[in-house]
């Protein structure tokens, strides 16, 4: 696993250990931690637009 993605999984755990105790919160824990961890960017509107192939990378980062 790399230090990102060792990192990811650390701050699920803390997640749910602090609260995210079922399925929906952990999901949603999950979900945010990954919003945090991939690369963004802003759009000429000032949206915020995550990088689905980073997100991709790093579930493989995960898997491996």
């Amino acid at each position: 696993m790399t230090e990102r993605s060792q990192e990811f999984i650390s701050k699920v755990w803390e997640h749910r250990n602090n609260g995210a105790n079922i399925e929906e919160k952990l999901v949603a824990a999950i979900l945010l931690v990954a919003a945090e961890n991939i690369r963004s960017y802003t759009a000429q509107n000032d949206l915020i637009v995550l990088d689905r192939d980073d997100m991709l990378q790093l579930a493989e980062e995960l898997n491996a």
